[in-house]
């Protein structure tokens, strides 16, 4: 992302910082008769050879180099667009991205089982577009907040030696 160089703080981008984040995908809007769907991945998802580049690339960056990113921290694309703004190319537009191209490449890879996700429920109307809103950055960190503690429950039971897990196998 040395495209991007410092932003209106004097901070850049370091790649790979924070590694053992997450980033949170819209899988399933809330239904009639259903809840929504997030799709939680590992930030090295996006370098996947299936996804559209230099797309997953910029996002991966953004993801793991941001100098806020905290590890075990999940994000969202609409949380990637507010951090964006604080560099001088404040839009995608402006960087040439697509980050939807790369998400729904993600979520499309995930479905066919070449990449490691998890699958969280429980969205409502408002969450579900507070995903995709920037503007909605409050509704976004209480999703957050909860789904973190799923993320975080399902980590202790992957974790946990009943899981079945061996030596090498990775959460996400």
């Amino acid at each position: 992302m040395a495209q991007l160089g410092a932003n209106a703080y004097g901070e850049v981008l370091v790649p790979g910082r924070v590694p053992d984040c997450y980033l949170g995908l819209l899988l399933d809007p809330p239904g009639d008769q259903q809840s929504g769907r997030v799709l939680v991945v590992a930030p090295a998802a996006l370098l996947h050879p299936g996804i559209p580049q230099p797309h997953g690339t910029l996002l991966h960056e953004l993801v793991t180099g941001h100098p806020d990113r905290q590890p075990q921290e999940l994000v969202f694309v609409a949380d990637l667009t507010v951090e964006l703004r604080a560099w001088p190319t404040d839009t995608w537009a402006k960087l040439g991205i697509d980050p939807q191209a790369a998400a729904g490449a993600v979520i499309a890879r995930w479905q066919r089982g070449d990449l490691l996700g998890l699958r969280l429920g429980g969205l409502t109307g408002e969450e579900a577009l507070a995903m995709e809103r920037p503007a909605m950055t409050l509704v976004r960190a209480q999703l957050g907040d909860r789904l973190g503690r799923q993320l975080a429950h399902a980590y202790r039971r992957w974790r946990h030696p009943s899981s079945g897990r061996r030596a090498g196998d990775l959460f996400l």
